[in-house]
């Protein structure tokens, strides 16, 4: 069963989503959210269902329930290969392959051009692409452009049965989660709940088509008004016709909701999103709580957040509490967040 829940912004899909686990009455229920998301979910859970709450309820990130199902499945304790094993095992992979390559032929020993290639075997796996998928793509569009992705689909293909034989590839693992639940029906009379996504790759949906042919699963997504796939919510709503799309294919009953809860929301902040995008509205009356910043790059502009929430924190006295949402707004940097704040 698969429940597609539309919100907007500012209406607490979160307790929403855990209001309703409280009320279930499966036997379990999982909660999945990004890995960054996970911590904070969990205090959330506890603080709305009770301290026991865990005996029965989960946060869990997808990397997580892999590792989990993994436990009931077996294999969870197989060598999983790191950065470096990865280099040396794609290194591999060009030698055992280079007599059929035909731009790759004299592997490269160097590590940049290794982690490129680990980068596109990376992407191509997160979309289900498959190394005969490559090769036939290469065939088909000829000349040196062919030749460029045939010889990616053999050096993949070689990389992959390398891993199978050596180690386990950590980006493998929602492909070994997909398997294993469908092997295992280990989701068998579970309530799932996802939040905290705009959009899925083709992997975690493989996952998600299987816990929806389980049990019951719950995905929430935020919508604006109207359905633009070109607006700020259009990758939240081309991840809804890809799983609408998924479950009529594979005959799973469906439906659709719109979260009616009452938004709790600054006033400021209603106001932007209500004029945002349209004509010249009137001056707003009254204090304001948002505050435009130009920076010459993301780096200024992360530097400034960092710089905003020391004052908030050390002159205004807000709790870190207050101040998690500003934070939390540059999570997509990655390591440039983390080369600040150290």
């Amino acid at each position: 069963m698969l429940t597609l829940l539309y919100a907007r912004a500012g209406h607490e899909v979160r307790q929403e989503l855990l209001e309703r686990m409280g009320r279930s009455s499966a036997r379990r229920r999982l909660l999945i959210v990004p890995e960054q998301y996970s911590h904070e979910s969990e205090r959330h859970m506890c603080r709305v269902l009770g301290n026991g709450t865990s005996a029965r309820n989960e946060v869990l990130s997808f990397t997580r329930l892999a590792g989990r199902v993994a436990d009931v499945a077996g294999g969870g304790a197989a060598p999983v290969l790191d950065g470096g094993g990865r280099l040396l095992l794609m290194y591999a992979a060009l030698r055992q392959a280079a007599d059929s390559l035909s731009l790759y032929k004299s592997p490269s020993r160097k590590p940049a051009f290794l982690t490129g290639l680990l980068t596109t075997v990376d992407e191509c796996r997160s979309y289900c692409v498959r190394p005969e998928d490559l090769i036939r793509a290469g065939e088909e569009l000829g000349g040196r452009q062919g030749d460029k992705v045939k010889d990616i689909g053999l050096i993949y293909a070689a990389y992959e049965a390398l891993s199978a034989e050596a180690a386990a590839d950590p980006r493998s693992r929602l492909d070994r989660l997909a398997e294993q639940l469908k092997d295992t029906r280990w989701g068998d009379g579970l309530d799932v709940y996802v939040h905290g996504f705009t959009d899925f790759t083709p992997q975690e949906e493989r996952v998600l088509e299987e816990l929806a042919r389980q049990g019951s699963l719950t995905v929430a997504l935020t919508k604006g008004e109207g359905e633009d796939p070109s607006g700020v919510f259009g990758a939240a709503q081309r991840a809804a016709w890809r799983l609408k799309g998924m479950a009529r294919e594979h005959r799973i009953p469906m439906e659709e909701e719109t979260l009616c809860r009452p938004r709790q929301e600054h006033p400021s902040l209603r106001f932007l999103e209500e004029n945002l995008f349209g004509g010249l509205p009137a001056p707003r009356e009254g204090d304001c709580a948002v505050t435009r910043v130009a920076a010459a790059d993301r780096r200024l502009e992360v530097e400034w957040a960092a710089a905003e929430t020391l004052r908030l924190m050390r002159e205004e006295g807000y709790r870190c509490r207050d101040i998690a949402l500003c934070a939390t707004q540059w999570s997509d940097y990655g390591e440039l967040v983390d080369s600040i704040f150290p």
